[in-house]
């Protein structure tokens, strides 16, 4: 029988065995997957979505474990599907839009809040003359088709107006812009922060009027989840929110930076441009829906937002307030918090 040419004394052996099992604890562990996560995005990217993009380049997605990919709206399909299906985690839609979507029962809740306030406004040329409601009497106003007349019917009521006192002229996006400043119609229906600095950027100062001021409670964006999802995995919604809650905290200080990331994808807009736009935002997030945690729901307000849809003719089946959102991850982190007080220039409790 061939025996082995060496073989090490057994206290050599043991000493052996020591290292290389010290060497198996040391060694470091495998790097954690990252879960891949889509956002799903309401409108081609700007301003408003400085956050996302700047947040994710500062990596406060990965430091969450997150690999995020953002994409843009689908033109063929409604957005609210690929959540609701599962294909895709995450969605930033308007309040309008996403109630439809649950009223059209697709399985979908909202997380957090963006905007609290719907930023739509009437917005007309100062050289007109049109200030106050009561002035749209008989004139056009540019309208995009997916708009819910519920929406401005508060306005034209303080002027003693209804919806067939005014001509609703409808558009494509990017074109009410030009008709204003031509004279073909008398104003427009968009964003407060939006079209209104657009304009006085190319020299036509303007008059705004907020929904807003006129008694409409009507959420602004929200983003959302599926059913599924949240049940399934609420931590990663939770690193999620807090990923977003940082973007949006270190967002608030350095927005021109932010910024350059809309740009880098949407080489059409203006960086300082859309870094005002993006303030603007920032000012209307200091509301006292936000008093204490950034991004709080209310039954109240959703059922606002529901009632208005509904009595335009806009939701056949109305969805139940409770069941639009939660609050659990908005209560539980401390960037909400954090982030309400840094908007009113406080400490956090």
């Amino acid at each position: 029988m061939a025996r082995p040419l060496f073989r090490l004394p057994p206290a050599l052996m043991l000493a052996a065995f020591a290292l290389v099992a010290t060497a198996a604890v040391l060694a470091p562990a495998p790097a954690r997957a990252l879960d891949q996560v889509v956002l799903r995005i309401n409108f081609t990217p700007w301003g408003m979505h400085a956050q996302y993009f700047g947040g994710r380049a500062q990596g406060f997605y990965r430091d969450e474990g997150i690999e995020l990919e953002i994409r843009p709206p689908s033109a063929g399909q409604q957005n609210e599907v690929f959540i609701a299906t599962g294909r895709e985690q995450f969605g930033l839609t308007n309040a309008d839009a996403f109630v439809k979507a649950r009223g059209s029962g697709l399985p979908i809740v909202a997380v957090m809040a963006d905007q609290p306030d719907n930023p739509f406004a009437v917005i007309t040329l100062q050289k007109s003359g049109i200030a106050k409601p009561a002035d749209l009497k008989g004139k056009k106003l540019a309208w995009f088709q997916a708009n819910v007349k519920g929406m401005v019917e508060p306005l034209l009521a303080s002027g003693g107006l209804k919806l067939g006192d005014i001509e609703f002229v409808m558009v494509a996006r990017g074109a009410e812009v030009q008709m204003l400043a031509a004279g073909q119609v008398d104003g427009l229906f968009g964003y407060s922060f939006g079209q209104a600095l657009t304009l006085e950027q190319r020299g036509f100062p303007v008059n705004v009027m907020p929904v807003r001021d006129y008694g409409v409670q009507f959420y602004g964006t929200v983003l959302y989840t599926s059913d599924a999802l949240l049940k399934s995995n609420p931590d990663l919604v939770r690193r999620f929110v807090r990923a977003t809650l940082k973007s949006l905290i270190w967002t608030r200080d350095h927005i021109e930076t932010a910024m350059k990331e809309i740009v880098a994808v949407s080489p059409d807009r203006d960086l300082k441009l859309e870094s005002r736009k993006l303030e603007m935002i920032y000012d209307l997030y200091r509301v006292p829906d936000y008093e204490t945690r950034f991004g709080l729901m209310t039954d109240a307000k959703w059922a606002s937002s529901i009632k208005i849809l509904a009595d335009s003719g806009d939701l056949p089946k109305p969805p139940k307030p409770q069941d639009m959102y939660t609050n659990r991850f908005v209560d539980e982190l401390a960037e909400a918090e954090a982030l309400a007080a840094l908007l009113r220039n406080r400490k956090p409790n």
